[in-house]
Order: C-alpha cells, then structure tokens, then sequence
C-alpha cells in the first residue's frame, strides 16, 4: 500500500516537471513570447528584457554588417540591394529593444487632479 502512493507521488511529479514539454502546453507558452516579442509587456521581468535586448542586439549586429557593405563598395555592383536587405533588420532590432524597454504605466494617486 505504501509503494503504490509513493509510486504516485513521483508519477505526479514527473508529469509536473512536464508540463512544459507536452504539445499544448509548448504552444500556449510560444504564444506568450509572441506576444511579449511584438507587442512587449511592461511588467516583463529584468531577466526577459535583458534576452529581448541580447536577441535584438543580434539583429542589430546582422542589420550594421550588411548596411556597411554598400558603403564600402561606394554603392557598386548592386549593393544597394544589401542596404534594403538591412533595412528590416535594422528596424526590427529597434522594435525589439523598443519592447525591452517597456514601462509600467504609472498610476495617478487620489490627490492628483485629472485634466
């Protein structure tokens, strides 16, 4: 009697310590990045911005790398087309880091007057 809760302790356990890993469990946490990766959260903990700012630094560093070529052909040979190429990563750094940087808003006290 006694091995057979045991047995279902850790049963429990581990599907606990699952729960992550099952299908709707990972869409529903996929979505919830989603969000937080384009719409950003304001009360994002440090950890989550300081990765948003990582993966957004990462295009960043991609976005400069290919916007440098052109300058360095003197806009020859097509390479113009790189610089458009770089555009939309550029511009998806900045929204991501713009997401990072999210704030709470902040709440008005009773003694504040509304205008």
């Amino acid at each position: 009697m006694k091995d057979e809760h045991s047995f279902e302790e850790i049963r429990r356990d581990i599907e606990a310590r699952q729960r992550a890993t099952v299908w709707p469990d990972t869409l529903r946490n996929g979505a919830t990045i989603d969000a937080f990766l384009w719409k950003g959260d304001p009360n994002a903990k440090h950890v989550q911005r300081i990765g948003l700012v990582v993966f957004a630094f990462f295009f960043l560093l991609i976005g400069i790398f290919l916007a440098s070529i052109p300058f360095q052909k003197n806009f020859e040979d097509g390479s113009n087309i790189v610089f458009i190429v770089a555009l939309p990563l550029l511009l998806l750094s900045v929204r991501l880091c713009r997401n990072a940087f999210l704030r709470p808003p902040k709440h008005r006290g009773n003694n504040e007057p509304t205008s």
